[in-house]
C-alpha cells in the first residue's frame, strides 16, 4: 500500500464550524477532492469524533489487500485492488458496517460543468442517516449520498445524478408549451404552489409567464383530503375576492393555483397544504368513480322502542330518564361512560346498555383526521387498542379504516369530535393545526401532540385527551354532577378532597360549586377512563377480567405488593390481581424496579 503524496483527504465532521461557506471551502477544499462524512443530531454524543478531525486517504493499488472485499461507501459497486481506489483506515463506524471506508477514483472526483449546476463543481457528501433538512433538488427527496455545492447549498443525489438530463419538459395538461430548466439560483413564484422555494428544480415557458417546480408539474388534480367531505380539483387560478385555505386558514393569492370543492361548496386549500402527507393519502382520484357515502343505520326498529342493535344479539328496549331507574351507575359499552342521565337502551336479556345518542352512533363515517372512511367496530374479541388521535387504551366501539394496511383507529368519544370545534372550556373556536405534523404543547396536560386543536385567536391548544373529557361527571360521593373547568389565571389555592395535593386549575379541574368539592382529573377519572369493567382481555397470552376498584378496601397487587390506587384492577384466572398492565409486564418477563 502507498502512501500518494497529494493524496485527497476525507473529513470526518459532526458539526462544521465555520463561519460562512467561502471560508470552509478555501480552507478545505483547494484542489483536492473531497468527501465529507455529516453526523447529524449527535451534537451531545462524546464517541462523535472532533467537528475538524482530517484523515488521508491512502491509494491502493497492490496484493497486500486483494482478499478484502469491500463495496465503494459511494456507489455501492466492488473495490477492485487491481485497478486501485483510495482506502481510508481511520474512519467512525456509524459511516459502514465494513471494517474499511474506500471509493472509486471516480467516485470521489468533483463533479464540474453539471448541467444542473453548471456555475460551481459538486462535491462528495456523504451523511451516516438521513438528514431532515437535506433534500434532493431534483427528486425533492431526503437522502444520505449527494453531490453538493457548498456555496450555493445545491445538492442533487447519487441516483439523479446518474440519471439522463432533464432539461427540458413536455407536459401538455399543465402547460401547452415545453418547459425549460433554469440552472441560475433564482426567487421565482411557482405557478402551482405559489412558492418560491428554491430548494426544488425550477421550468419556465420561454413564450409566456409560467414559472413551476418540477414536482409542481406531476402534482395531482383531483383529491380527497381529511379536512373535507367532498373531493378536490386543481385550479391553476382562483376568482377574484378573498379566499382563505381551509388548512392553514391563511389567505390565498387568487392568481396561482390552489384545490377548490368538486361540489360547488367555499372550500379550498394551497396546493402544498391539500397534498401534505398528514391530510392526504397520496392517491390521484382524476378519472375514478366517485365513492357513494350511504348512510346506514346501526339497528333494526323492530316496534315502537324496541330495537336490534347490530352490536349485541338481543333486543333491546328504550328507557326513559335513566336517573329513575336501577340502571343508574352502568357503564355504556360504547363509549365506556357511566350511565346516570338521560335516555338509554337497555338489553332485554343480559347487562348490555348503551346511551341513547350512542345507540345512534353512525356505522360510517368521514372524519377530519384521516381521508378514509371509517366504520364502526364493536370490540368484542377481548383486545384492547390504541386510539390514533387521543392515545388511550381502550375496548370500547371503535371506528375503524378498512383499507389495506391502514391502522387507522378512532375511539368512538374523539371521533365525536367535530371541526371547528366549540368548547366550553374556551371562549374562541379550535381548528386543526395550520401547519400538518407540527407539533405543540397542550394547555392543560402540557403534553406535546402532534394530533391536537388549536385556537385561531389565542395560544391556547387542546390535545384530544384533554378535548373528549366530560363536561360533566356524575362522582359517588355527591349527588351533584361535577363540572370541568380551566382557567388559566386562577386565585386562591384549591385542594383535591381524593388525593388531598393541590390542583392548579390551569391543568384542569372538576368542581361543583354547591358541595365546594374538587377534584384531579386523574382522582376521578383514573388512568384508564375507556377501559370497560367486567369485561376481560387478553394481555400477554394471559386472560385476565377487569375489575372497578371500588371496595371499602383496595386490592393489593401481586407484583409491586402496593394497595391498587387507580379505578380497575386486572384479575387473573387463579384470583391473582394487578394495579396496571405494566405490572403484569413486568411480571411475565422478570423486571424488577
Amino acid at each position: 500500500m502507498d502512501l500518494i503524496q497529494h493524496s485527497p483527504t476525507v473529513i470526518v465532521c459532526t458539526r462544521p464550524r465555520y463561519r460562512n461557506k467561502e471560508e470552509f471551502r478555501s480552507a478545505r477544499f483547494k484542489d483536492s477532492p473531497i468527501v465529507l462524512f455529516g453526523f447529524p443530531g449527535l451534537e451531545n454524543d462524546k464517541e462523535s469524533p472532533p467537528s475538524d478531525n482530517t484523515h488521508p486517504l491512502v491509494w491502493c493499488h497492490n496484493e497486500e489487500n486483494k482478499d478484502k472485499e469491500f463495496p465503494c461507501n459511494f456507489c455501492e459497486r466492488q473495490l477492485d485492488s487491481t485497478t486501485g481506489y483510495y482506502l481510508c483506515e481511520e474512519f467512525d463506524k456509524r459511516i459502514s458496517k465494513n471494517n474499511t471506508v474506500g471509493f472509486h477514483k471516480e467516485c470521489i472526483k468533483p463533479m464540474t460543468n453539471n448541467p444542473y449546476h453548471p456555475k460551481h463543481p459538486l462535491q462528495v457528501l456523504v451523511f451516516a442517516t438521513v438528514v431532515p433538512n437535506k433534500v434532493c433538488y431534483c427528486c425533492y427527496t431526503y437522502k444520505t449520498h449527494f453531490y453538493y455545492c457548498f456555496i450555493c447549498n445545491f445538492s442533487i443525489c447519487r441516483d439523479c445524478a446518474r440519471k439522463p438530463l432533464l432539461l427540458t419538459i413536455d407536459h401538455k395538461k399543465r402547460h401547452e408549451h415545453t418547459l425549460y430548466y433554469i440552472p441560475r439560483e433564482a426567487s421565482m413564484t411557482c405557478d402551482v404552489c405559489a412558492l418560491h422555494d428554491r430548494r426544488y428544480f425550477i421550468y419556465v415557458c420561454h413564450q409566456c409567464d409560467y414559472v413551476v417546480h418540477k414536482k409542481c408539474i406531476y402534482s395531482p388534480y383531483v383529491i380527497k383530503i381529511s379536512r373535507h367531505e367532498h373531493r378536490l380539483s386543481f385550479t391553476s387560478s382562483f376568482l377574484s375576492g378573498e379566499w382563505f385555505c381551509g388548512i392553514c386558514r391563511k389567505k390565498i393569492n387568487q392568481n396561482y393555483g390552489g384545490y377548490s370543492c368538486v361540489k360547488g361548496c367555499y372550500y379550498v386549500a394551497h396546493s402544498q397544504c391539500a397534498i401534505h402527507k398528514d391530510v392526504w393519502d397520496g392517491k390521484e382520484l382524476e378519472g375514478e368513480p366517485e365513492e357513494i357515502f350511504e348512510s346506514i343505520m346501526p339497528f333494526e326498529e323492530i316496534s315502537d322502542g324496541i330495537i336490534k342493535h347490530f352490536s349485541h344479539k338481543h333486543h333491546m328496549r328504550l328507557l326513559k330518564e335513566v336517573e329513575k331507574t336501577n340502571k343508574i351507575n352502568k357503564h355504556c359499552q360504547a363509549c365506556a361512560f357511566r350511565i346516570y342521565e338521560g335516555d338509554i337502551y337497555d338489553c332485554l336479556e343480559c347487562d348490555f346498555v348503551l346511551h341513547k345518542v350512542c345507540a345512534y352512533l353512525p356505522v360510517k363515517k368521514q372524519h377530519v383526521l384521516h381521508p378514509h372512511p371509517l366504520f364502526l367496530q364493536e370490540e368484542n374479541l377481548q383486545t384492547t387498542f390504541g386510539c390514533s388521535a387521543c392515545f388511550r387504551v381502550c375496548n370500547n366501539f371503535r371506528y375503524v379504516c378498512q383499507m389495506a394496511n391502514c391502522l387507522f383507529t378512532l375511539d368512538v368519544n374523539c371521533a365525536a369530535v367535530s371541526v371547528p370545534l366549540n368548547h366550553q372550556c374556551h371562549p374562541h373556536l379550535l381548528f386543526l393545526p395550520s401547519q400538518p405534523g407540527s407539533e405543540r404543547n397542550c394547555s392543560i396536560c402540557k403534553k406535546t401532540e402532534k394530533i391536537r386543536l388549536e385556537c385561531g385567536e389565542c395560544d391556547f391548544v387542546f390535545c384530544f385527551r384533554c378535548a373528549i373529557l366530560p363536561m360533566k361527571f356524575k362522582y359517588q360521593h355527591d349527588e351533584h354532577p361535577l363540572i370541568f373547568s380551566y382557567e388559566e389565571d386562577s386565585n386562591g389555592q384549591h385542594w383535591c378532597d381524593v388525593c388531598e395535593k393541590e390542583i392548579l386549575p390551569k391543568n384542569g379541574i372538576y368542581t361543583c360549586n354547591d358541595c365546594d368539592i374538587q377534584l384531579h382529573i386523574e382522582c376521578l377519572h383514573g388512568n384508564n377512563m375507556y377501559l370497560l369493567p367486567c369485561k376481560s382481555v387478553i394481555l400477554n397470552e394471559g386472560k385476565y377480567d377487569i375489575l372497578c376498584n371500588d371496595l371499602p378496601t383496595r386490592y393489593t397487587c401481586k407484583r409491586c405488593h402496593k394497595r391498587c390506587e387507580d379505578k380497575t384492577v386486572y384479575k387473573r384466572s387463579d384470583d391473582v390481581i394487578y394495579c396496571s398492565m405494566y405490572c403484569i409486564v413486568c411480571e411475565k418477563y422478570g423486571i424488577k424496579n
